[in-house]
């Protein structure tokens, strides 16, 4: 049975609120606005990941917003769960939601394009894309981010403060 883009990315959101449980062994300072991290992993070499705050998203933004996707080079991802968002609103409007939980149990950056498109309900990002990851607080979008550093995408981008922060500001 084939369930809707809609019901697979509900159900996953359900099925896992503890995968933030998952604290990234990856320490930088919130002091500065700007950090890069290296981080090891296990048996896939290392990710670079550049951890960013408040001002240098909202500059993210900005861009993603005025010239889309495809012209930005970017696509932002918010990987909380459907109700945190429900709650919260996104962080921008052209923001893609796509929950930790369907991107762990699906693999969904090693998926082939077609399959990627039918489960996430968007086109695969290019292995050259900037992917921009978002969550509540930058611990489930480093984890994001390491599904996406395993499947062979390198320009990695962490917003650490999260929605916490940035509906905070």
């Amino acid at each position: 049975m084939r369930f809707s883009t809609v019901s697979k990315l509900l159900t996953l959101a359900t099925i896992s609120r503890s995968a933030s449980s998952f604290a990234p062994m990856v320490a930088f300072s919130r002091a500065s606005a700007i950090t890069t991290t290296k981080r090891f992993m296990s048996g896939a070499g290392e990710m670079q990941l550049k951890h960013i705050g408040y001002e240098e998203m909202s500059s993210i933004l900005d861009e993603y917003e005025e010239l889309g996707r495809e012209e930005s080079g970017m696509l932002v991802l918010d990987v909380r769960n459907t109700d945190e968002i429900a709650y919260t609103g996104k962080i921008s409007e052209n923001t893609i939601t796509l929950p930790l939980p369907a991107i762990m149990q699906y693999n969904v950056f090693e998926l082939p394009e077609d399959e990627f498109e039918e489960l996430c309900g968007f086109a695969k990002p290019a292995l050259d894309e900037t992917l921009v990851f978002s969550c509540a607080s930058g611990i489930r979008s480093v984890h994001a981010a390491n599904f996406a550093s395993k499947a062979g995408y390198s320009n990695l981008v962490n917003y650490a403060g999260g929605a916490s922060e940035w509906f905070n500001k």
